[in-house]
């Protein structure tokens, strides 16, 4: 496990960078999170005993041995226990600010701004399951994530969860294919790009009649078509292009089979018209064909591999995926101090402070 560095020479930058975006101790104390200082000095002190528990790699004991050590606090591990479940609303505050600084203005108008939405999960040791989800908005054009949301596993994906602005595009895959998330993102004033299962979401046409997925699917001859489709119905309708891409026919054949192991484990026959879509790629997009053609719509959705490396990178190199408590509370309070960390070093990356966290 990784030990925290007993060099802390550099944290006093980190609190100068934080404290320009927000008052630690009125958010401490608006949180209730440091109603009393007996043992921890500041909301500054309450922080840095916060990171060196989660991305510091030290448990409770350790993180109360060492500040007592370095002057940081004086309290023992049971005491640090209850302010650190305390903690989680205070956290999330700090990473809102530090993210809304990521974000900067909104794009001018008439400019269209690029964000790949997604969610990941993480298990509490020894679950079977999923405990925890990360709601993410990541940003090409900055290299960043610009919105991070942690909630327990039950709220599924959902553009409610993640920072909408005007002239956003929002590139999103099949979990949020929800007539809720297509109305959420055109009533803030952004666009979207999402990819969609054959039953998914239920489409009409401009005139409202039901529209047939399965009969406009491209023939042979067509690799990409698409149609004008209205989504919802009622006082809840959005108009669409649905664009289709034929896939390529390894990638066809390997589809099948992993629907089929799945099938077989669940032991299911796959229906057959699961397997007649698996062949094409189904995109439906609010972008006006002025803004991009059916074929730049396809390549913007393909830019999704960014928001996937960057929760490889948060997982694998940022330890976010090691979660280290089962209690609710210290949990949230361990997810929420990774991502402050991984916030961090990328604003020390891009920006240049003094020196990373």
């Amino acid at each position: 496990m990784q030990q925290a560095s007993p060099r802390l020479d550099h944290w006093p930058s980190v609190v100068r960078h934080i404290s320009a975006l927000i008052d630690l101790d009125a958010s401490a104390r608006t949180h209730r999170a440091l109603l009393r200082k007996r043992g921890v000095r500041s909301a500054a002190d309450l922080l840095h005993l916060a990171l060196l528990y989660g991305p510091g790699g030290l448990s409770l004991r350790g993180v109360a041995g060492f500040a007592t050590e370095a002057g940081i606090a004086d309290l023992c591990d049971v005491s640090l226990l209850d302010r650190l479940r305390n903690a989680g609303d205070y956290l999330a505050d700090v990473l809102d600010r530090l993210l809304a600084n990521s974000r900067g203005d909104a794009p001018a108008e008439g400019r269209l701004q690029l964000a790949l939405v997604d969610g990941s999960t993480v298990s509490v040791p020894g679950s079977d399951g999923s405990d925890w989800r990360l709601h993410a908005r990541y940003e090409p054009a900055r290299g960043r994530f610009t919105d991070l949301t942690i909630t327990e596993a039950s709220t599924a994906e959902a553009l409610c969860c993640v920072a909408v602005r005007p002239g956003d595009v929002l590139v999103q895959d099949r979990g949020y294919g929800r007539v809720r998330n297509f109305v959420h993102a055109r009533a803030n004033g952004a666009d979207f790009i999402t990819r969609i299962g054959w039953r998914a979401v239920k489409l009409f046409t401009p005139s409202g009649e039901i529209f047939n997925l399965l009969g406009a699917l491209p023939e042979s001859g067509a690799p990409v078509v698409e149609h004008q489709v209205q989504i919802g119905s009622g006082r809840t309708v959005v108009a669409a292009r649905l664009i289709m891409a034929r896939k390529p026919a390894e990638a066809v054949e390997q589809q099948h089979r992993r629907l089929r192991r799945k099938a077989s484990r669940k032991g299911n026959k796959t229906d057959p018209r699961t397997l007649k879509t698996a062949g094409f790629m189904m995109l439906l997009t609010s972008l006006p064909p002025s803004s991009a053609t059916a074929e730049e719509v396809i390549r913007l959705y393909r830019m999704r591999w960014q928001v996937e490396l960057a929760f490889k990178r948060l997982k694998s190199l940022g330890g976010f995926a090691d979660l280290q408590a089962n209690d609710p509370r210290l949990a949230r309070t361990w997810l929420l101090a990774h991502l402050i960390a991984a916030v961090l070093i990328e604003t020390s990356l891009g920006e240049g402070l003094d020196s990373p966290p």
